[in-house]
């Protein structure tokens, strides 16, 4: 009975939770040849990097990004909100990725068992009832930028 009650109550938690994820290819994606310019620009070539895309709901408070205590970014990106793009960066895809965000006090984590599978992850920012929840897209498809 306790294991049931303990697996309902955990099952809340995770529905919840202000991070949501998933996987998806199919939306509109970039040529190969934007593709290739990109990873060249954020220096995300190689098979260890990957590249966190921040889309929607950035308005400019402090978004700092570490692995291993070393800090891989730190700006304020704002939303550009007719191309739904805020900034990107490559981080070592071998490394745990520790995302905070200083105004909504919250801290989005990637596995690199996770990031390892996928070159793109976006990071979406929605708030509902003024309280900041998350939806990270793994792919492997660059969309239109």
């Amino acid at each position: 009975m306790k294991k049931i009650v303990l697996g309902i109550i955990a099952t809340l938690f995770i529905m919840c939770s202000p991070i949501k994820t998933e996987v998806r290819d199919d939306f509109r994606s970039s040529s190969k040849q934007e593709t290739k310019n990109f990873l060249k620009e954020v220096n995300g070539t190689s098979k260890s990097k990957s590249v966190l895309i921040l889309t929607k709901g950035y308005k400019g408070e402090k978004i700092m990004a570490t692995q291993e205590g070393k800090t891989v970014y730190s700006k304020y990106p704002i939303t550009n909100l007719k191309m739904h793009l805020a900034d990107y960066f490559s981080f070592d895809n071998n490394k745990t990725l520790i995302i905070k965000d200083n105004f909504s006090k919250q801290e989005v984590i990637i596995e690199p068992k996770k990031a390892a599978k996928y070159k793109f992850i976006y990071l979406r920012k929605d708030y509902v009832k003024d309280v900041a929840t998350y939806k990270i897209t793994f792919s492997n498809t660059l969309r239109a930028l």
